[in-house]
């Protein structure tokens, strides 16, 4: 019966603290796809003229 117990505490969930709240406050927006191309423009840009002027 107390090995029941104590196995059945590990699984219980925890209702205390604010684990919730900052999970919730961290999630990202979604990403797009135009958003995506635009990083990736940038960035490809940027390596570009970083690689062209370390070479220069």
């Amino acid at each position: 019966m107390r090995i029941e117990e104590s196995l059945y505490r590990q699984f219980e969930p925890r209702l205390f603290g604010r684990k919730g709240v900052a999970v919730a406050a961290a999630t990202a927006p979604r990403s797009t796809l135009a958003s995506d191309l635009k990083l990736f423009a940038l960035t490809f840009a940027g390596g570009f003229l970083f690689v062209s002027l370390y070479l220069a």
